[in-house]
């Protein structure tokens, strides 16, 4: 398990511990903190370091305050001595035993023919009407801190989510990250391709989350600290299938590709998934676009700098090359100017309605060519080939001469 700083000669970590080492009071081996560039400093410290892959779940900021307090009953906080004190904390949260926990939420769809999804170590129940009887401490709980007449939300479906994990948080954290990769499935199926007659301040999800989420224990009793809603939620028209159960089918034959990646090639596709549901709950159409570039990039162009493959390779999976890779570069072009120059647009919808259909293909080009390449570079690789049929030929002449130079059979 590694835990390193990051490699960015801009970033030093070193700075930021001396400055935490001139905030402290070290008397009798106990330590405090006088000065308000304390909080400023565990903040910065966080987004300096590259957590492993599996601590991923874990509360990274209460990990890092704690490493700190550690740290500084030490006469100088070292940047590796820093390194290896938060290293055996992440060990010590990962090492605590699993137990059972519950997420329950809602999401603004209708499902009447399917009771349970299962997707990696997750299952997924839904409810049309009420949630079983050992969570009734929950709407409790949502009564005690809302003023809301309603408790739940109004004609979305319950969802019950039930997985292992070493803690509250990380159950948490794990469930609803694991529900919106599962919601993402639904909505690269049911969002609308484009509206004629819309709201441009509705989003682009069909199915989004219930207002209020909470974490149950393996006996139902509700934990009151991990509470949680959204406070720009606004209610959802529920989504009606028109075939529930095709649909349904498609998501369970996504999760079974889902499986077949290996691990590094599956975290791509989560994030990119994640980036993609999440972007298209935004109301604010500019913000969207924003953010679903964000997620095509992270499917096109993982872990690197070279974003200009980002429409070549979108384009490549559409036979009117040349014409998609205009329109993709119409939408990293305007993508730009509202990075740069915070320029906005009246018709950002629109836009967004283009991103979310290569995303969409793309998404699926890689679910339907499983198999086909071992890992995500690999396939991206595949991507960067010519389009042109006599540039492919050209390339394959080229190859056939290289083999026969070697010598090879």
């Amino acid at each position: 398990m590694k835990v390193q700083w990051k490699k960015n000669k801009n970033l030093k970590p070193s700075v930021i511990l001396k400055k935490i080492d001139n905030e402290k009071k070290l008397e009798n081996g106990r330590v405090s903190f006088s000065g308000f560039e304390f909080q400023d400093a565990i903040v910065a410290i966080e987004s300096m370091i590259n957590f492993p892959i599996i601590a991923n779940d874990l509360d990274k900021h209460t990990l890092i305050q704690k490493t700190v307090w550690q740290a500084a009953k030490n006469t100088k906080i070292e940047p590796d001595k820093f390194l290896s004190i938060l290293k055996d904390n992440i060990s010590i949260e990962l090492n605590k035993r699993n137990n059972t926990y519950y997420l329950l939420t809602s999401l603004s769809m209708r499902l009447s023919h399917t009771r349970k999804i299962s997707f990696e170590n997750f299952n997924f129940r839904f409810y049309k009407d009420n949630f079983p009887k050992k969570f009734r401490g929950r709407k409790n709980l949502i009564s005690e801190n809302r003023d809301n007449i309603e408790t739940e939300s109004d004609g979305y479906t319950k969802v019950v989510v039930e997985l292992e994990a070493k803690s509250e948080t990380i159950a948490a954290n794990k469930a609803v990250k694991a529900l919106d990769i599962l919601r993402g499935f639904f909505c690269i199926q049911c969002n609308s391709f484009s509206e004629i007659i819309g709201n441009e301040s509705e989003s682009i999800n069909k199915i989004r989350l219930g207002e209020f989420h909470t974490l149950h224990n393996a006996s139902g009793e509700v934990f009151e600290q991990s509470f949680w809603y959204d406070p720009s939620y606004s209610k959802a028209k529920v989504y009606l299938f028109r075939d529930e159960k095709n649909v349904v089918k498609n998501i369970r034959s996504i999760i079974n590709i889902f499986s077949k990646f290996n691990k590094n090639y599956r975290n791509i596709m989560s994030d990119s998934i994640l980036r993609f549901v999440r972007a298209f709950d935004e109301k604010n159409q500019n913000i969207a676009i924003l953010r679903a570039w964000g997620a095509l990039e992270a499917l096109a162009a993982p872990n690197e700098s070279n974003f200009d493959s980002v429409t070549t390779r979108c384009a490549f999976i559409f036979e009117d090359y040349e014409y998609h890779r205009q329109i993709l570069e119409h939408l990293r072009e305007y993508r730009n100017r509202n990075v740069h120059a915070g320029q906005e647009s009246a018709i950002a919808k629109t836009y967004s309605f283009q991103v979310q259909r290569y995303f969409r293909e793309l998404f699926l080009f890689h679910i339907r060519r499983q198999g086909d390449f071992e890992s995500i570079e690999e396939a991206n690789r595949f991507l960067d080939l010519p389009a042109d049929k006599d540039k492919i030929f050209y390339l394959k002449s080229m190859v056939e001469k290289s083999i026969s130079f070697r010598g090879y059979t």
